[in-house]
């Protein structure tokens, strides 16, 4: 099997992270203040401070962990009530749906947030977000940055951004397992939690004062957590700079294949060098979904198709209602792989 659908979830995953998640599985299990696990075996403090190497966070302690960038970004927004939630074409619906129905915006509230998603999950277009934190700052709104997409495959630096809010997603270009992820929070942002419980800290404290809470609570996905740390160490060892670069020279090489080929319409940045490991595509009379299906069982090629999550943008590119074809790459995806896609596409289009 090729397997193509990596913005959805990556695949294969490093060794090191199925070690790491049977270790954990196997071993006498231990949890973050509720074992007795010095700081320097604690998987939660290893894996905050990776993080924060790798997203250049250096207040690493406030890298809060939870199972998903969806379940990150309905905390960070919920946390308060906005007087304008800003977001752009390319949201994701963890962050429109959020705002369409349990985010508080209220003219009185005291501060703005601009969300913006720093790799489309369609067009693999990438945000210049010192521009646009800037910008948010000028205007006295906080800015969150969704990193779902470019975490793992895509440098991210937080702190020289001047980032306010971060959601991310283990399960990803972090090759982690699934149902793990998180949010980062700058000290001296006030967010109310949305959950309440056990934390092993202050088992004497049930209401806080506000800018006193507690970020994780109830028990920790430890064995997905481990594996995330093992995923994130791996990023780190082969250098995300390195990914990108890989990654950007496949998927220019993919994209102008593609461009060759009869009836095949791309929908991509205007400039090559804004794109992330990211390909959306259709064949000229054909459904998105027809094709994908086609790949599946007639190539053994797994792709994504349909609107991704993402309708805003599919409206903007005018690939409603049926979206498109998701070609996504990762650090394993080699030349031959692609070669194979255009070769399929390119009998597809043909036979039709």
């Amino acid at each position: 099997m090729i397997y193509l659908n990596n913005a959805a979830t990556s695949y294969p995953k490093p060794l090191s992270v199925v070690e790491a998640v049977k270790a954990a599985l196997t071993q006498p299990p231990v949890s973050s203040l509720r074992s007795n696990v010095s700081a320097q075996d604690d998987v939660l403090t290893q894996l905050r401070q990776s993080l924060g190497r790798l997203f250049h966070i250096a207040d690493w302690e406030r890298i809060f962990f939870c199972s998903s960038a969806t379940d990150a970004l309905n905390r960070l927004l919920g946390g308060r009530s906005w007087k304008e939630c800003e977001y752009d074409a390319g949201s994701h619906n963890s962050v429109l749906r959020p705002l369409a129905n349990h985010v508080l915006v209220s003219d009185d509230a005291d501060c703005g947030i601009v969300i913006c998603n720093h790799c489309s999950n369609v067009t693999g277009e990438i945000a210049d977000v010192q521009q646009a934190c800037r910008k948010a700052h000028d205007e006295g709104k906080l800015f969150l940055l969704d990193v779902a997409q470019s975490a793992g495959c895509i440098p991210v630096d937080v702190d020289g951004w001047d980032v306010d809010l971060l959601a991310f997603t283990g399960h990803k270009s972090l090759l982690g397992p699934m149902g793990t992820g998180g949010y980062y929070v700058r000290r001296g942002i006030d967010l109310r939690p949305t959950q309440f419980g056990g934390t092993g800290r202050d088992s004497s404290t049930i209401t806080y004062a506000d800018s006193d809470w507690e970020y994780e609570v109830g028990t920790q996905n430890m064995p997905g957590l481990a594996g995330l740390k093992a995923g994130v160490d791996y990023v780190l060892r082969r250098g995300v700079e390195n990914i990108f670069q890989q990654e950007q020279q496949l998927t220019q090489w993919l994209i102008k294949a593609l461009q060759n080929l009869p009836k095949v319409q791309l929908y991509i940045p205007s400039t090559l060098h804004s794109q992330g490991p990211v390909v959306s595509f259709n064949i000229d009379g054909l459904r998105p979904s027809d094709v994908g299906y086609i790949l599946q069982n007639s190539y053994d090629i797994t792709v994504r198709t349909g609107l991704h999550c993402s309708p805003l943008i599919h409206r903007k590119l005018g690939t409603e209602p049926y979206g498109t074809i998701r070609v996504s790459l990762s650090d394993f995806t080699t030349q031959q792989d692609l070669q194979a896609l255009v070769d399929a596409v390119h009998e597809i289009a043909h036979s039709f």
